[in-house]
């Protein structure tokens, strides 16, 4: 039972600064026993690029190379026979700030509760201004949000931007 536990502790994802380098270094720790794994990633939208990764030990690491304009970063893993982890359906994903430097946890959750703090000021007509940068922000990470063809991850982020574009035309009026 302490191995379970153990395993469920260290699974997972996690995303690095390369000392003296734009470099990302992404370390996932499996979830089973595995040699090797495909790691794939996105800096925007459903434009993904993989690579096979070999074990280092008790984990992968890949190092990836981004653009310069990054804001999002998403991950997922491809296991040989074809099982995925893709912190279900949500994708590991991660907001990039390079000066200063800074790799937050990044999730739909979190830009929804942006999305009803927005909504709530507009309908009290309170703190606009807070509401129009609130709007804005949601908007353009949406605009970047790594997602897969298809999957619930996509849907939201129609709906979320259609709701913006809903809230934006409200206050033009």
């Amino acid at each position: 039972m302490n191995t379970l536990i153990w395993l469920i502790l260290i699974s997972g994802m996690n995303l690095y600064f390369l000392r003296n380098s734009s470099d990302l270094l992404v370390r996932y720790f499996p979830t089973r026993s595995t040699q090797q794994v495909f790691i794939y990633y996105s800096f925007c939208n459903a434009q993904w690029d993989s690579a096979q990764v070999q074990s280092g030990g008790d984990f992968f690491d890949l190092v990836i190379s981004p653009p310069e304009n990054l804001r999002l970063v998403g991950v997922y893993v491809k296991y040989p026979e074809g099982d995925i982890d893709d912190n279900q359906g949500m994708l590991y994903l991660y907001e990039v700030k390079k000066s200063p430097r800074m790799l937050l946890p990044f999730s739909i959750k979190a830009l929804e509760k942006v999305l009803t703090q927005a909504r709530k000021k507009i309908i009290n007509q309170r703190h606009i201004d807070e509401a129009v940068a609130l709007l804005n922000y949601a908007e353009g990470m949406l605009e970047v949000l790594p997602y897969i063809k298809g999957s619930p991850l996509e849907m939201e982020k129609e709906i979320m931007k259609s709701e913006i574009a809903g809230l934006k035309k409200n206050l033009a009026q």
